[in-house]
């Protein structure tokens, strides 16, 4: 960029909030004051260019620029609720609907779910965002239940309405797709971001715990958040929170590999998947419409990436009626280890990674906006011939900057070998001077040693 100059000019009695992100000295501001009127100039000069890189943070993070907002924002928080509050007190009909669906429910959790289940299955999403209309158009909770459509606002304030009906004490809840991040919360609390807190949500509190409705459909389980650990701002005082999964609802998988070897070199792989949050909802929704010629190729698909030459034993076992969601199946695998003379050496069937490969060095911040945990655990049945331990994954215990951790521990008993890795992955934003740190991370767990087994005969 060679030369750029930005000017606003407004009255003097208008609050202008302004704030200069990036580090770039090319950047100059001025104020100047006249009368009835208040001049704000911006001037960047021999800015240079910055490389196409994936990963990234918010602009405002990394990239010199001028952020300003006219006004003050709680007027229009306070506005908007005060219309989503209006539209849902419209609630004849909702809310003698709610009273009837409540009516059986043996607890309020019951209740809970039947609203949802209700208005996620009747109230098809349609329409633009609610933030590209005045807010006079957001439709009364009645008008939407009528019509059987509308935007996310529109679905919020039918909720919201049918959960008061049925004794609840909702709240509307802006939802944004900024995690908790240290640099990220020191800007969102200092410049106003209404462009970033665009989803709307309704929470509730039963026993002591949130819950948040309108972005989960009849397939989840209650509690999870498809916006876990994001910030959320209530329009009703301007306040941003981490919205937080009710308990057992984070984001979270675990994994069992069963391996039973032979003498022969044979392997009997039995692999056994434990889902929550966000990855159980979409489990289960994807199996419940799953049909049944797609869900044998489904079965085609994963017996064949465990590995070459698989073959399944029995069938796909999926049970999602219950929490965590679990999927479950076995192969045989002839010639899965290497026997030669008094040596039998083999793999695990996965191989460990903590982040996808990505250049060997970066110029701008690298972004991980999502947090996750992970638990693999690898039990070996050693073969009757060859039970002398040669070489086997060692412990690890791995730090990736502010991004996370892995930990591996092994353990030996009689005739069996046992693997724990455990993972744990933070929102972050990781300098290009910490960036060599996590591509370590990375080589570290892919190493041959992490995997490989070397065995001797007795």
């Amino acid at each position: 960029l060679v030369a750029k100059s930005v000017e606003v000019t407004a009255p003097a009695g208008l609050k202008i909030h302004t704030k200069i992100s990036g580090k770039s000295a090319a950047l100059k501001e001025q104020f100047k004051k006249s009368g009835a009127q208040q001049k704000f100039s911006w001037t960047a000069t021999s800015v240079p260019a910055l490389p196409h890189e994936t990963q990234l943070p918010p602009e405002w993070i990394y990239n010199s620029g001028v952020n300003f907002f006219a006004g003050n924002v709680n007027d229009y928080y306070h506005g908007l609720e005060k219309t989503l509050l209006n539209r849902a007190e419209q609630n004849t009909q909702a809310a003698a609907l709610a009273r009837q669906l409540t009516a059986s429910a043996t607890n309020r959790l019951d209740a809970l779910k039947a609203i949802r289940d209700y208005v996620v299955q009747s109230i098809r999403l349609a329409g633009p965002g609610f933030t590209e209309l005045p807010l006079a158009n957001l439709s009364a909770a009645d008008v939407t239940l009528a019509d059987g459509y509308g935007h996310l606002a529109d679905r919020a304030i039918l909720l919201h309405a049918m959960l008061a009906a049925a004794g609840f004490k909702p709240e509307f809840v802006l939802a944004s797709s900024l995690p908790s991040v240290s640099e990220i919360n020191k800007f969102a609390k200092s410049f106003p971001l209404p462009q970033d807190f665009e989803y709307p949500l309704v929470r509730v509190t039963v026993d002591g715990q949130a819950y948040y409705l309108n972005d989960t459909d009849q397939y989840a389980k209650l509690g999870t958040t498809a916006h876990a650990n994001r910030l959320g701002l209530t329009p009703a005082n301007g306040k941003i929170t981490q919205i937080e999964p009710a308990k057992n609802c984070s984001e979270e998988s675990e994994t069992l590999y069963t391996i039973a070897l032979t003498d022969d070199g044979q392997a009997q792989i039995g692999i056994t998947r434990r889902y929550f949050g966000s990855a159980y909802n979409a489990k289960k929704h994807y199996f419940a419409e799953l049909p049944p010629e797609e869900r044998r190729r489904y079965f085609q698909q994963i017996v064949s990436s465990v590995a070459q030459g698989a073959r399944p034993v029995g069938d796909l076992v999926t049970q999602f009626d219950s929490y965590p969601g679990i999927e479950q199946f076995s192969v045989t695998v002839d010639h899965y280890a290497v026997v030669d003379g008094k040596y039998f050496y083999f793999d695990l069937p996965f191989r460990p990674s903590m982040f996808p490969a990505g250049s060997d060095a970066r110029v701008l911040p690298l972004f991980i906006g999502s947090d996750f945990e992970s638990r693999i655990t690898t039990e070996i049945s050693l073969p009757q011939e060859f039970s002398q331990l040669v070489i086997a994954p060692p412990d690890k215990k791995l730090r990736a900057a502010d991004a996370g951790s892995v930990r591996v521990k092994t353990s030996r008993q009689p005739g069996k070998f046992l693997i724990t890795q455990d993972m744990e992955i933070n929102p972050a934003i990781i300098p290009p001077d910490e960036y060599p740190v996590l591509l370590k991370v990375e080589s570290t767990l892919g190493e041959k040693s992490g995997r490989t087994f070397l065995l001797q005969k007795n």
